[in-house]
């Protein structure tokens, strides 16, 4: 086992964090069976050849425990992860879309009609407002 300096470790930490949600999100898809999705703004069609998955899923659980190893060998702490920071961090990125989606700044991808204007801006506003609700409710 080796220890690395603090800021090597937070580095190293960030970019495996990064690499298992990833991986484990991809894990789900591959284990629900038929990961077609219906959803409000996208329909996702399991395109992935069904005798692959389970070499996918294999070549995965190795690397997240390649990721485990190291884990333990530059014996890195395992973070706790708020909920509450979590939410917060998608309700931000939730309020910077919705920011973008005022007709002011739509006009930056070229003039918006007045009529276009006046669909857009109530829903986002309404957007906006619901979104202040979900902090209030969650108290962050």
């Amino acid at each position: 086992m080796t220890k690395l300096r603090e800021s090597h470790e937070r580095a190293l930490m960030s970019s495996l964090s990064v690499m298992e949600d990833n991986l484990q999100r991809i894990r789900a898809l591959l284990k629900e069976g038929n990961p077609t999705e219906q959803t409000i703004t996208y329909h996702r069609v399991d395109n992935i050849d069904p005798k692959s998955k389970p070499r996918i899923i294999n070549v995965i659980t190795d690397m997240l425990n390649e990721i485990k190893q190291m884990k333990e060998l530059f014996q890195l702490e395992t973070e706790e992860i708020n909920l509450g920071a979590e939410i917060s961090a998608a309700l931000n990125e939730i309020w910077i879309i919705l920011v973008d989606l005022n007709p002011e700044s739509l006009e930056a991808y070229g003039e918006l009609e007045e009529s276009d204007k006046a669909l857009i801006e109530p829903h986002a506003l309404s957007l906006l407002n619901k979104l202040d609700k979900i902090r209030q409710l969650i108290q962050l």
